[in-house]
């Protein structure tokens, strides 16, 4: 298939747009992306409960002090709250589970209160892109522009995109249709988008808080009273941060911090299954669906370092930082030794383990078929 213009608006991570970036050099002198993982679930609650339009944010519990993160819940029609957790992916200790964080989340009294006397409905997981205005990549090359989260345009300080990627749409429209008119698609017309987009409010918006997500490096504390400050210096706070290291290589190894790892088992007998909800119950409420026998859209480059080195140095994170039990460490029956086990029919298409294997060996593609999973409320 080919076209005139091609416009990649395919979320974070985008599958298409990671190939092109190093080719076309895309991100060439910008800073590295930062992610974040988001879970969420939509809970039913008694009429009458839910004030439609509510917004809450929380910071902090239950994380630790180092790493970047927080809790939302608004309050949705017919009386659903919807409720979630945000894990920046550039933490530092190899057991973080951001799915376990959000359960624990909700045994927050505060949470626990709100969600009393209702009942799950659906559940979700994504990545979201936080590097901001020094992440943003090149948007436009002969023939083809990027938008929304493929972008990097997301406000992380208010954990809002949808306007970002309805606006760049917008603006890459006009590029499309003028090139059209022009009759030619080559680098320098399509660049006329770039401009739209650095003249546009999205420019505005996302250079007030080009510091916030980097603000924390230091810390929560450290890091509120610089998100603090920046609301007072149209984002500069302490000072600009225009790069960063990427957020899988701040992984710290498990003989670094002195710690044992622990089994994908072991976390998940936490949980009841009626408040709290282990990740293979979570997946059932998220409705994905893929065929059985499908080929596996989760690519291991090389299954062997996730049973040597990945094992040894990191206590194998993807079996963590996995929202739905795609991963997993099973006996190889060979005399006590552990291998890699996929489940890719449970994958719901967060991009999290592409981005957060400290080894960069995991691609996500899409799956053969268009399954996955079916947000109804999400």
């Amino acid at each position: 298939m080919r076209a005139k213009v091609t416009i990649l608006c395919e979320g974070a991570r985008g599958s298409l747009s990671k190939r092109l970036a190093p080719k076309l050099r895309l991100e060439e002198g910008r800073a590295p992306q930062v992610y974040a993982a988001g879970i969420k679930e939509v809970w039913q609650m008694p009429a009458g409960r839910v004030p439609k339009g509510r917004v809450i944010h929380t910071m902090g519990s239950p994380l630790d002090r180092h790493t970047f993160g927080g809790g939302f819940i608004y309050g949705m029609d017919h009386d659903r709250w919807s409720v979630g957790f945000v894990v920046g992916l550039d933490y530092w200790d190899p057991r973080t589970d951001p799915h376990g964080l959000f359960q624990a989340y909700k045994r927050h009294p505060f949470v626990a209160s709100l969600l009393q006397g209702g009942s799950i409905v659906s559940y979700g997981a994504k990545a979201i892109p936080e590097g901001g205005h020094y992440s943003v990549p090149r948007l436009s090359w002969a023939g083809g522009l990027l938008c929304g989260d493929s972008a990097a345009l997301l406000n992380s300080q208010r954990l809002k995109g949808v306007h970002l990627a309805m606006k760049s749409g917008m603006l890459a429209a006009e590029t499309a249709f003028e090139s059209l008119l022009a009759g030619t698609q080559d680098a320098e017309t399509m660049r006329a988008y770039d401009r739209r987009v650095r003249a546009s409010w999205i420019h505005e918006e996302l250079w007030r808080v080009r510091n916030f997500h980097q603000g924390f490096e230091r810390g929560l504390w450290m890091g509120m009273l610089d998100a603090g400050l920046q609301l007072v210096t149209g984002g500069l706070g302490f000072g600009n941060r225009p790069t960063w290291a990427p957020g899988q290589t701040r992984m710290r190894k498990l003989r670094e911090l002195g710690i044992a790892p622990v089994s994908l088992e072991e976390t998940q007998r936490r949980y009841d299954n009626v408040f709290t909800f282990t990740k293979v119950n979570d997946v059932f409420h998220s409705g994905t669906k893929h065929d059985e026998d499908q080929p596996s859209h989760l690519l291991v480059a090389d299954t062997s370092v996730c049973a040597t080195r990945c094992r040894e140095e990191y206590g194998n994170p993807c079996q963590h930082f996995c929202p739905a039990n795609v991963y997993e460490m099973v006996a190889d029956g060979n005399g006590g030794g552990l291998k890699l086990k996929l489940n890719p029919s449970n994958c719901v298409h967060c991009k999290t383990c592409d981005i957060a294997d400290p080894y960069q060996i995991i691609t996500w593609v899409p799956p053969e078929g268009g399954g996955g999973p079916n947000y109804l409320y999400l």
